[in-house]
């Protein structure tokens, strides 16, 4: 939660975060390092990428404008600095390079998912997400592009929902009807612990085509539709204690489906307002770039069904894996591609999505899941 890391930061110095960032990327490169034989004083540049609180929070900037409006960042441009500075543990002469960012929610991470997708050359219309805590999305190609960023909240990485978790060993990743019963595919192949966040997009898509789950979100009478316990009063039962992995039930709670409809609202409203932004129909979209790990699980026909995507893309729909992670490689390894990263930030436009007297109505419009 970006928003708490920011206020944390203010109430007790940024140096403790700063700190923690850095201790753990130092312990990453040290991993990497002994796995590739290396030492990490052969290193002479690294390049950060991430969300411009983490960018700021790394860098040592003390993130207050992100939470204050107009929640700008307080330094947008690339920065080069001596790497001796942050305390990686490479070679004591080596630099650090940071990407730029775009906007306060819209960071390195999504300049450098721009330079892996080469949006600068691309003459298809594209639509780029990256879903996480914040849905960083962008429209455009080569003569125009849009950034805009949805509160979409941490449900599709598994947070505040009942029995979510990371995508583990135990998690129920996918999920389908066979003879309208629904039948889960696990993580590890053992029996479930938890829902992760692509299962979760399933188990909702399946759970709407067998008529358990309503336009509206709500649970109706099945007989795995069940109390739980006495804060959770109506829940749909994916495996009972008995057919779990550690004993205790993994349900979907009407909670949860709150919680979905939120996230896949905020980004609905987003990818709609982009598209009139651009002045162009859904239908002129020629390509979606989901970005992330989450991007590479997700079942396109899944996160359609339950509205967070316009179903009309689903044939159009594209993972890219870890995009950011390419593009902070690109801008390391090719000067040019730096200065194309640069060119990239400076040239994509943001549409603060709040400022919009639209949002509102769209964003509680989205929350419907869509009719078959």
């Amino acid at each position: 939660d970006v928003i708490m890391r920011a206020n944390y930061s203010l109430e007790h110095s940024t140096e403790e975060l700063s700190t923690c960032i850095r201790e753990l990327l130092r312990k990453l490169i040290g991993t990497l390092c002994e796995a590739a034989k290396k030492s990490p004083e052969d290193i002479y540049q690294v390049s950060v990428v991430g969300n411009t609180c983490m960018h700021h929070l790394f860098l040592g900037i003390v993130p207050d404008s992100l939470v204050h409006a107009p929640y700008n960042p307080a330094i947008s441009q690339g920065l080069m600095f001596p790497a001796e500075k942050f305390h990686l543990g490479i070679h004591p002469g080596g630099q650090l390079v940071a990407l730029p960012v775009i906007a306060g929610f819209v960071g390195a991470d999504t300049v450098a998912c721009l330079l892996a997708a080469n949006l600068e050359e691309e003459k298809k219309m594209t639509l780029m997400i990256d879903i996480g805590t914040n849905g960083e999305i962008v429209l455009g190609n080569e003569k125009r592009r849009i950034a805009c960023s949805t509160a979409a909240g941490p449900a599709f990485e598994g947070a505040k929902i009942a029995c979510g978790m990371r995508g583990a060993d135990g998690a129920i990743e996918h999920a389908h009807l066979v003879d309208g019963k629904l039948e889960c595919k696990v993580i590890g192949g053992g029996r479930p612990t938890g829902i992760c966040g692509s299962g979760l997009i399933d188990i909702i898509a399946c759970l709407l085509d067998a008529g358990v789950i309503d336009e509206s979100g709500k649970l109706l009478e099945n007989p795995r539709v069940v109390q739980i316990d006495e804060n959770t009063k109506k829940a749909y039962l994916l495996a009972d204690p008995l057919e779990s992995g550690d004993g205790k039930p993994v349900y979907l709670s009407q909670k949860d489906i709150r919680e979905v409809q939120l996230a896949k609202g905020a980004i609905a409203a987003g990818i709609a307002l982009l598209a009139e932004q651009m002045g162009i129909t859904l239908e002129q979209v020629e390509q979606v770039y989901i970005a992330g790990a989450f991007g590479n699980y997700m079942d396109p026909a899944g996160a359609c069904r339950i509205g967070m995507l316009p179903g009309i893309l689903k044939d159009r729909i594209i993972p890219v894996g870890n995009a950011a992670g390419e593009g902070a490689k690109l801008a390391l390894l090719n000067k040019e591609e730096l200065k194309r990263a640069e060119r990239l930030a400076r040239h994509t436009e943001f549409l603060e999505l709040a400022a919009l007297p639209e949002f509102q109505d769209q964003f509680v419009d989205e929350l419907e899941f869509p009719e078959i």
